[in-house]
């Protein structure tokens, strides 16, 4: 897995969140993190209007993806963190790291 692939499924992910494709999204998350989402989720604008990978970057064997999320009521900035998981990049921890 190198930053690429992290940033291509990144922004994969981060479009169907966007695009409210729950199912898609969702197959990048770890069990555990699916857990965790939903409070990342609330914390986001509502409707979401368009998001960007801002940054990938690679520590430790793993990597985080920050993801702007942008919406009529502002914008929420989510770091992710990837790990390479059954072959996949696999996100396995969310953070929520500015709102605005």
């Amino acid at each position: 897995m190198d930053e690429s692939t992290v940033r291509e499924a990144a922004e994969i992910h981060a479009r169907a969140t966007v695009e409210r494709d729950y199912d898609t999204a969702g197959s990048y998350l770890s069990e555990e993190t699916k857990v965790s989402a939903g409070e990342v989720m609330r914390q986001m604008p509502r409707p979401l209007t368009a998001s960007e990978v801002v940054s990938v970057e690679e520590s430790g064997g793993a990597f985080t993806a920050r993801i702007r999320y942008s919406g009529d009521e502002g914008a929420t900035t989510v770091d992710s963190r990837w790990e390479e998981a059954a072959g996949s990049p696999t996100i396995v921890g969310l953070e929520v790291t500015e709102k605005s």
